[in-house]
């Protein structure tokens, strides 16, 4: 067995990782609702395929590439000047991915049985070549390459098996079985996975068919039927390959619509008609902070500070919160008294 796969009899290893590493891992394990040994083993099962410090891998696509070019009678005879150019990518890699990160925390994890597996299979133990024949420190590296990528990619990599099987779900138009966190089942056409237009979360929209059940068959395609479930709110997925998930045009147009008027993230709530009066500095802020901005119907002819918006509540109240004293929610009243409601408890709080 190579010295790679060498671990102790409980299968521990100590991971020293930056403080930043350290930082957005920790932040993962509450926004994904992941213990910290499980978000590890996950993390690593999931991104080594495609994660640029995994050498012997990119060596491998590189060389592939680089095959591709030549002759076809000089395939079997890798030249002077390919080896040259692969040795030079290897040590360019090295440098980057294998470097010595700062030791700022010292974790100890327990590796999952398929992690250990991976790591003792030929392909994968070359990387004992670029690592100095510690697992650790390919390890290191993974999660250090994990931390540096944006939100997005980093709920893609951990969310990695239920994106497929949604993705297996939509291409073959078979229903997709849902359970979120809290164990509630649903059982969904699958219309798409989607990222917020500023690329922060994934999401699943599609029609859910429990309501469908309980509606007459000619009754037409209604927007209270759609779903949109956060992808890291869910707990699996599982295509049902022999039941059709295959959505009406009527459908897919009443979808679409919908993630144009209301925006992916809010798609499952009401729209309501939103009188909202910005201070001066009020306006600024809003003109300024392009994050989730609602958008605005129309201004005011009698006052320019109030401003319309046909939008959902809750777009408000995430936006607007806030603003402080800068915004004022004039209607509908049981959005004001929610903002209201809301401030005072703020407020009570810091008076304790």
């Amino acid at each position: 067995m190579s010295q790679f796969g060498e671990f102790n009899a409980e299968n521990k290893l100590r991971i020293p990782l930056s403080g930043y590493a350290a930082h957005i891992i920790e932040n993962d394990c509450f926004n994904f609702s992941k213990k910290k040994t499980t978000l590890i083993n996950t993390i690593i099962l999931n991104s080594y395929q495609n994660a640029d410090c995994s050498i012997s891998l990119r060596i491998k696509d590189y060389r592939n590439e680089l095959a591709t070019y030549s002759k076809s009678n000089q395939r079997n005879e890798e030249s002077d000047i390919v080896n040259r150019i692969i040795k030079e990518k290897a040590n360019e890699l090295k440098q980057k991915y294998a470097k010595r990160y700062p030791s700022d925390f010292n974790w100890q994890i327990t590796l999952q049985k398929k992690v250990k597996e991976l790591l003792t299979e030929d392909e994968y133990s070359a990387e004992e070549d670029y690592y100095g024949q510690k697992p650790g420190h390919y390890i290191r590296a993974l999660l250090e390459e994990y931390a540096r990528h944006p939100h997005y990619l980093r709920e893609e990599i951990v969310f990695k098996n239920i994106i497929e099987q949604a993705e297996i779900a939509i291409d073959g138009h078979y229903i997709l079985n849902v359970t979120n966190v809290k164990g509630k089942h649903f059982s969904i056409k699958p219309y798409g996975v989607k990222t917020d237009p500023f690329s922060m979360y994934h999401y699943l929209i599609g029609y859910n068919t429990d309501a469908m059940r309980l509606q007459s068959k000619d009754k037409q395609p209604s927007n209270s039927d759609v779903i949109c479930l956060r992808i890291s709110r869910l707990a699996s997925a599982e295509a049902q390959y022999f039941s059709s998930g295959e959505l009406t045009k009527s459908e897919i147009a009443l979808i679409s619509r919908e993630i144009e008027i209301k925006g992916v993230q809010f798609i499952t709530s009401d729209q309501s008609s939103i009188q909202v009066w910005l201070s001066d500095a009020g306006i600024k802020k809003f003109e300024t902070r392009a994050h989730l901005r609602p958008p605005v119907a129309y201004k005011d002819s009698d006052d320019e500070h109030i401003y319309h918006f046909e939008c959902t509540e809750s777009q408000i109240l995430f936006y607007f919160f806030g603003f402080g004293s800068d915004a004022k929610v004039i209607s509908p009243p049981d959005l004001a008294i929610c903002f209201k409601d809301m401030y005072k408890e703020a407020y009570d709080n810091y008076r304790k």
